[in-house]
């Protein structure tokens, strides 16, 4: 599932009613209205499954949602929300919380309670919808932390988790570890939830239950830094070396080579992308982390046979 709506491929009539009616599968029934009227309405709705959490993604013109009481009453998933304001400034209210958004900032919304949400200008959002059975808080403590994320220092861990799922969304929800990246993703949520309601009952299992989450999330984000070794990766969690070995325990191999391996799969990649057919390969390899040629080229002959020159002559050749 990706795409829900976008209003470039529809006469400018009928974009509101279309508009109206995407809404209503990617999110909560609610009052939806346009905030300049007379403007050209311009919305791309996107919409993702993984695995029963769902990532929607709207971009466009300002909008007002507002969700109230009766809405709640006819239509009342047990879900919460949480967002991504990509860009453009925004305004929610919800409870005695009003939250103002600018780029980057994370908002989590309890779709059990009434709530109003506004953007103006163009805007765009990402947002992860968990069902509360997922979740495994109670409502109490969510709805305490919701305007207190900012205190958590997992808060610009998650921000940047969410802003990576949804810029690679497409590729990601059709992975076949789509579900498992879901749920990797709840464990996260959990754990911001608890450390910001600070409450350690949970919060000390949920933080220790996310740590290998959050190395493997790491080292995705660290992969191309040449720096990156098992030392920095475990200083940068406060665990000890024995700890990490303990905790990531790649098959097959070990921590270092699985890092190696990772990017030499990158390279390979890269040295079958069109765009870099004329990239010189030391360039390539030295986005990738390997700052020595000689080494990067002994690597590659050693994990699959050819050097990286034979490896693009033989695509070049339709091998």
């Amino acid at each position: 599932m990706a795409l829900v709506l976008d209003t470039a491929e529809l006469p400018r009539q009928d974009r509101a009613e279309a508009v109206f009616a995407a809404m209503l599968i990617a999110t909560p029934a609610c009052r939806l209205v346009h905030w300049d009227p007379d403007a050209v309405l311009r919305a791309r709705i996107d919409l993702w499954d993984f695995g029963g959490v769902f990532l929607w993604r709207h971009e466009g013109s300002g909008v007002r949602m507002t969700r109230t009481a009766a809405h709640i009453r006819r239509d009342a998933p047990e879900t919460v929300a949480i967002a991504l304001q990509e860009f453009g400034r925004a305004r929610r209210i919800q409870a005695s919380h009003t939250a103002e958004l600018s780029r980057g900032d994370l908002l989590l919304s309890d779709l059990t309670a009434p709530y109003d949400y506004a953007w103006s200008g163009i805007g765009a959002a990402s947002a992860l919808s968990i069902p509360y059975e997922r979740l495994g808080l109670p409502v109490d403590l969510v709805r305490r932390a919701a305007p207190l994320l900012h205190t958590s220092s997992l808060y610009g861990f998650v921000r940047e988790h969410l802003a990576r799922l949804a810029a690679d969304a497409d590729a990601l929800g059709a992975d076949a570890g789509a579900s498992a990246l879901g749920e990797a993703s709840v464990v996260l949520v959990r754990a911001l939830l608890a450390s910001a309601a600070h409450h350690d009952r949970q919060a000390r299992p949920a933080l220790a239950e996310t740590l290998p989450v959050r190395i493997h999330a790491y080292i995705d984000l660290h992969l191309r830094d040449p720096l990156l070794r098992p030392a920095t990766i475990a200083a940068a969690h406060g665990i000890s070396l024995r700890t990490l070995y303990r905790l990531v325990q790649p098959p097959y191999s070990t921590l270092e080579q699985w890092i190696i391996n990772r990017r030499l799969e990158g390279i390979r990649a890269d040295l079958a992308r069109s765009e870099h057919r004329h990239r010189p390969i030391a360039d390539i390899a030295r986005s990738w982390g390997f700052a020595d040629p000689s080494h990067f080229g002994r690597r590659f002959r050693a994990a699959y046979g050819l050097t990286p020159r034979e490896w693009r002559r033989l695509l070049a050749e339709g091998g």
